[in-house]
């Protein structure tokens, strides 16, 4: 199928930024919802090219395909749109964690109670048994 130049290179550069996409099995419709110009079609098409050459990882679930970039589609589109070495898709940059400031593992404000619970004695467990099978006196 022809693809017109511009609408490969809206579709790569989004997959590119993004490092996933997600594309409706409906080749009846007229716009795919994130990228302008592209028919869901050429959208289609274009990941079926790409996941038989290695580029993408495609999972299929309800008549959805999500598109996951992999090594080797990171460098093809990376020459392909001849973006620098440096430009990673938003998937693959680390983010850096903020931790908010607060409590340490011992709470200042009660000292006797541990911060984590989970390894004490568990004394509100009783070893009587309940009402059921097996249980009570």
């Amino acid at each position: 199928m022809f693809i017109p130049k511009a609408n490969r290179i809206a579709v790569f550069s989004y997959l590119f930024k993004e490092g996933v996409m997600v594309v409706k099995k409906d080749s009846m419709q007229a716009n795919h919802a994130e990228i302008e110009g592209a028919t869901n079609l050429e959208i289609m098409n274009l990941v079926k090219s790409l996941q038989s050459k290695g580029y993408i990882r495609v999972t299929f679930n309800w008549q959805w395909y999500y598109c996951y970039l992999t090594e080797e589609g990171i460098e093809y589109l990376r020459t392909y749109l001849a973006l620098p070495e440096g430009v990673l898709p938003a998937t693959h940059r680390k983010r850096e964690t903020i931790r908010p400031e607060g409590r340490d593992r011992e709470s200042a404000d009660r000292p006797d109670r541990p911060a984590f619970r989970g390894s004490g004695d568990r004394e509100y467990r009783s070893r009587g048994g309940g009402f059921g099978r097996g249980g009570g006196d």
